[in-house]
């Protein structure tokens, strides 16, 4: 099923597909991970945003507490976290899990899903380790259609990643959550952002990134509707219009600023000759 074209018919069984998933753990405990690979397959095959049965959170504290480490982050992005019971405990399970498990590119993709799945959720949000969020910084790339990249650009999430007063982890952040996929929820926390944390003269080349980023986007988002809905089925021609409007004005506040920031360097040089 996992390798079937049919997507329709993929997603029809996406309940059954999931009500596996236990047992595909514990077959993953015992030295026997195909199952469980075929069920994660099956997920990204099926291109779905919510690949998951609300029933599984039964399930969830014993699933997460006898899993492997590595088990527990390659499920994790597929678990409901605004369901869950025991949800700070399940949380801070699985940031233990995080920093048991060696870096690989679908680690780090499941790892920060997930992150922005949980950082989402207002009341997950205070039980995510800080230094959970320096994921953020491998920079993983993340599917066309991707929940935590969906529903991590709300506003609080920025602020969340305002707060940790770290311009890497920041710029990590904006740079993964800004795609041609998702219309972002708090486009004005973000230009907010630009204007208040990277403005300084010294962030030349911080904002040198985010540019180079939004020209990506905008170009992606250029090549129409028909290109974007190869990917993402759920774009619609409303969807296009909304972020083409929203990269270009984060992009109008970032060129803004750095002018901004240039003009101040090129007076306060011209100042130091001059005296």
């Amino acid at each position: 099923m996992a390798e079937s074209e049919n997507v329709d018919e993929l997603c029809s069984k996406h309940k059954a597909i999931t009500s596996l998933l236990p047992y595909a753990v514990w077959q993953d405990l015992s030295g026997q991970p195909e199952m469980l690979s075929t069920l994660l397959h099956a997920a990204r095959a099926s291109k779905m945003l919510w690949f998951r049965w609300h029933r599984i959170r039964q399930f969830a504290s014993v699933l997460l507490s006898e899993a492997t480490p590595h088990a527990i982050v390659l499920v994790s992005p597929h678990m409901p976290w605004n369901h869950l019971a025991d949800r700070g405990d399940l949380v801070q399970q699985w940031a233990v899990a995080t920093s048991m498990v060696p870096h690989t590119e679908e680690v780090a993709e499941s790892v920060v899903n997930t992150l922005l799945q949980i950082a989402s959720e207002k009341k997950l949000l205070p039980y995510i380790p800080a230094d959970t969020w320096l994921w953020l910084t491998k920079q993983p790339s993340l599917p066309p259609v991707c929940l935590g990249r969906y529903s991590g650009t709300k506003s609080h999430v920025v602020e969340a990643a305002r707060r940790l007063k770290d311009i890497e982890i920041l710029k990590s952040y904006l740079l993964l959550i800004w795609s041609e996929w998702d219309i972002l929820y708090s486009e004005g926390a973000m230009c907010t952002s630009i204007r208040e944390d990277f403005s300084q003269v010294g962030m030349g080349h911080h904002r040198a990134d985010l540019i180079e980023r939004l020209d990506y986007v905008l170009g992606q988002l250029g090549q129409g509707l028909e290109y974007l809905n190869q990917h993402n089925l759920d774009i619609n021609w409303n969807n296009l219009q909304i972020m083409e409007q929203q990269y270009g004005k984060l992009k109008e506040v970032l060129l803004e600023v750095n002018i901004e920031a240039i003009t101040r360097l090129c007076n306060s040089t011209l100042h130091f000759y001059v005296y």
